[in-house]
């Protein structure tokens, strides 16, 4: 699961640090893990929409607490409102696709704004059991 494996995306960006050491750090994850196959389950959604439905969820006093986290780091001071959060969570997006690009890990994307729960649970376990080769169930 990538929060497992890449959760330092957002500290490192948080913190001022720029892609090339990312790179470096996805590199030595790399070697780290080497002997492993590693899958990727890679969810992805909006983050404008997904921040809304957050909100709607938590209430305004979310929304504060979100913009204000992000907005008192180093390499994420751009972030004043939730447009800009949304902007920011789209670069940071990008970002991490651009780094597993750079590994030799399967990464299997589920496109949570396209499905229900229960739809990316039933494509990821079907794509899962196709790429790692698993029997199918009866």
């Amino acid at each position: 699961m990538t929060d497992a494996l890449l959760p330092f995306v957002p500290s490192l960006v948080a913190w001022g640090h720029d892609e090339s050491t990312l790179v470096q750090v996805v590199k030595d994850l790399t070697g780290a893990v080497e002997s492993a196959d590693v899958t990727v389950v890679y969810v992805h959604d909006d983050p404008a929409t997904a921040l809304r439905r957050a909100v709607d969820r938590e209430g305004a006093d979310w929304e504060d607490w979100y913009v204000g986290k992000p907005a008192s780091s180093p390499g994420t001071r751009s972030v004043h409102d939730l447009p800009s959060a949304a902007a920011h969570l789209r670069s940071e997006a990008d970002l991490t696709r651009r780094l597993l690009a750079l590994t030799p890990w399967r990464v299997l994307t589920v496109d949570a704004g396209t499905l229900d729960a229960q739809e990316s649970f039933a494509h990821a376990r079907r794509r899962l059991t196709e790429l790692l080769r698993l029997p199918t169930r009866p």
